[in-house]
């Protein structure tokens, strides 16, 4: 800051000498007297910005610090979680996938399911050893493969190599059994549709001995494991999957079989539990007595800001912060219509105290969750109800409106499907696949399959139909994009039907080519092909009569933010069901931590209070500095103005003195000496 009056006097008098002024300094407190002022005013003006800087980013740390930490109670999932446990991990395990239904399961796990795994009798001396040729034909999951098995690839690695490159579905690897060299052949997926069969075309004439490639039939194999699925009984019901991870048996929960007990009951508990939701809402009064105690710093009229403290004070008398401490206050204390028996925070234990801060009775908010943890989430988080149980909320955003609004559907989600002709043989008729019907190429989703071989054999009508369902999901193309379709006989139309897992648009199913379809043997035309449907319809506003007309994507809507007002813009729900016509009505509701999370992030926006206010305090401190730059440069033209001047005037000084001596000199010459005298 600028120095006083005396200071600069006192730095004058010092600058100036017996004969002549230091006119460097002169020039520097000459021109800071004269913008001293103005440096002293603008210096003010620029601390008192810096405190004002500094209490609203400390407002706008809070507001999105308490933002970023009571996402827990964002979700309803928070409060209606429930555990799955086992009384027994080493036999059956389980992990919660989805919405869980509390329960008690009796499970027998009696059987696993296994890996198909055949090694040869024969005993090899190194896996150099020549085995012989001619083809391999590898049959698993209803599917032929066939390998060339040639000079190039004839031995026992040659073998092993040429079968995992093929990839068929099943590993080959040579064992050491200390006894000589084993190939053994294991199916990649477990299951008793995906056991193992070899035939063999041997070029040495005969296919079914135990030399050169028949050595590697089924018959000359060893089945070191067999192929089977695995079996459990649940509270009496047996159950039968191909694998040991088996979902869609009790809602939401997938079972992880560990080992076979059979005879042995193991329990599966499905229950409640309530300790996130309790340790989430004792966060939130935390950070929510933690905004407090801000606002209260910030609003302070006992303490002004100072360098050590610049907070302190620093919003005193600040309509902002006014606002939104009352805005807050209101929102916490509000009552709401979304939570069933519970209108208001009050009636679990969240009380506000004459401070604005908050006291928790715990045990009134566990009486709360025993008897209803969804209504206690509701009052927390964003909710949908719909009068049809068949439509599901998935979310909201900050411009979605509560309200209540009525739901039609024109058409409903499907998948695709194609059904062949009838083919008018009964449904007790069987149907041999052979060398003249055995191949068979589709579509699904838009992903091809291979041309794929069904295995030769007498199937009965739904045996079939499971034959082509494996084959065509155990395609590697399919498999890889997550396709997936399923393949029924339809006993009453006589009819083989194809459908794909997806709904919607981007479900598609086409009929490419092969065998199978031309002989038709199964009613399916090759070029044939469906696509799925996506759900439509409309929601309308009964106050203001708007309405607005969806198309979702497959089961899934989300309503355009675009949308009329009055209306759920960026609301997401599905609709499964194939049921048209008037669904119900849907509505929405906002918890109190949602609005006010919405409200917090719309303040910290640049056209909120704060993000505005911050954004104005910016300017200011741009136009300040603009300011400073202006009486700096006017600092430099006034010092190199006085530089000039007292630069003249030294040179005056200095020609004078000069003169003098010169004057001196002369009028010394001119005096008469002693002995004129």
């Amino acid at each position: 800051m600028a120095g006083g009056t005396s200071d600069i006097g006192l730095a004058l008098l010092n600058s100036m000498g017996a004969s002549q002024f230091d006119v460097k300094t002169m020039s520097k407190v000459l021109a800071n007297a004269e913008v001293a002022a103005q440096r002293t005013n603008l210096e003010n003006r620029q601390q008192k910005l810096t405190y004002k800087q500094s209490g609203y980013d400390l407002l706008n740390k809070a507001l999105n610090g308490f933002n970023s930490q009571v996402s827990a109670l964002l979700s309803m999932d928070t409060f209606t979680k429930k555990t799955v446990t086992s009384s027994d991990p080493s036999v059956i395990a389980a992990e919660a996938t989805g919405k869980l239904v509390a329960g008690t399961y009796q499970i027998e796990v009696q059987q696993l399911a296994t890996h198909h795994t055949l090694a040869t009798q024969t005993s090899f001396a190194s896996p150099a050893d020549v085995v012989g040729t001619g083809s391999l034909s590898i049959t698993i999951g209803g599917v032929q493969h066939n390998i060339i098995i040639d000079s190039t690839n004839n031995t026992l690695d040659g073998i092993r190599a040429a079968v995992n490159s093929a990839n068929v579905g099943i590993t080959a690897t040579i064992v050491n059994t200390g006894a000589g060299y084993k190939l053994m052949f294991t199916s990649d997926q477990s299951g008793a549709a995906n056991a193992i069969n070899i035939s063999v075309t041997d070029n040495d004439g005969n296919n079914t001995d135990a030399a050169g490639l028949s050595q590697l039939i089924n018959a000359n194999m060893i089945q070191t494991v067999p192929a089977q699925d695995a079996q459990v009984v649940v509270n009496g019901l047996t159950i039968t999957r191909s694998t040991n991870v088996i979902d869609n048996v009790i809602d939401g929960v997938r079972l992880n079989l560990k080992s076979a007990a059979p005879g042995q009951i193991k329990t599966l508990t499905v229950a409640s539990d309530t300790s996130d939701a309790k340790q989430a809402v004792q966060d939130f009064v935390d950070l929510y007595n933690s905004l407090q105690d801000v606002f209260k710093t910030l609003g302070s009229y006992d303490n002004a800001p100072t360098k050590d403290n610049p907070t302190s004070g620093a919003l005193k008398g600040d309509s902002a912060l006014r606002m939104i401490k009352d805005q807050v206050r209101s929102m916490i204390t509000q009552t709401l219509s979304g939570g069933g028996p519970f209108t208001s925070l009050a009636d679990l234990g969240i009380l506000t105290k004459r401070d604005g801060t908050l006291e928790f009775d715990a045990a009134k908010l566990d009486q709360a969750l025993s008897a209803n943890p969804e209504a206690v989430g509701k009052l927390f988080a964003a909710s949908m109800e719909a009068t049809d149980p068949l439509v599901q909320y998935v979310g909201a955003n900050e411009k979605t409106p509560e309200g209540t609004w009525n739901l039609f559907v024109s058409q409903a989600a499907q998948e695709a499907t194609l059904a062949g002709s009838s083919l008018g043989t009964g449904s007790g008729a069987s149907i041999t696949i052979d060398g003249t019907n055995n191949t068979l190429q589709v579509s699904v989703d838009g992903v091809q399959t291979a041309m794929l071989n069904l295995a030769a054999g007498t199937y009965s009508k739904d045996q079939l139909a499971t034959l082509i369902q494996n084959a065509i999901n155990n395609d590697a193309n399919v498999a890889a994009k997550g396709g997936k379709v399923q393949v029924r006989y339809d006993s009453t139309n006589d009819t083989f039907v194809i459908l794909s897992d997806k709904y919607g648009n981007a479900s598609k199913i086409s009929l490419d080519g092969g065998t199978l379809l031309s002989s038709g043997v199964v009613g399916w035309t090759s070029g044939s092909s469906a696509t799925g449907q996506d759900v439509g319809g409309q929601i309308t506003d009964s106050v203001t009569g708007n309405s607005y007309t969806f198309t979702g994507q497959g089961k899934k809507v989300r309503v355009s933010d675009y949308a009329l007002d009055g209306l759920p813009k960026g609301l997401e729900f599905t609709i499964d069901g194939s049921a048209t016509g008037s669904r119900g009505t849907i509505t929405f509701h906002r918890g109190v931590v949602d609005k006010m999370v919405h409200q917090f992030k719309q303040w910290m926006s640049a056209d909120g209070i704060v993000g505005q206010k911050l954004d104005s305090l910016h300017k200011t401190e741009q136009r300040y500095l603009e300011q400073q730059k202006k009486i700096d440069e006017r600092y430099q033209r006034l010092e190199m103005r006085y530089r000039m001047q007292f630069g003249q005037l030294q040179s005056v000084l200095s020609s004078m003195k000069q003169l003098k001596a010169s004057l001196a000199a002369q009028l010394a010459s001119l005096q008469p000496s002693n002995n004129q005298k």
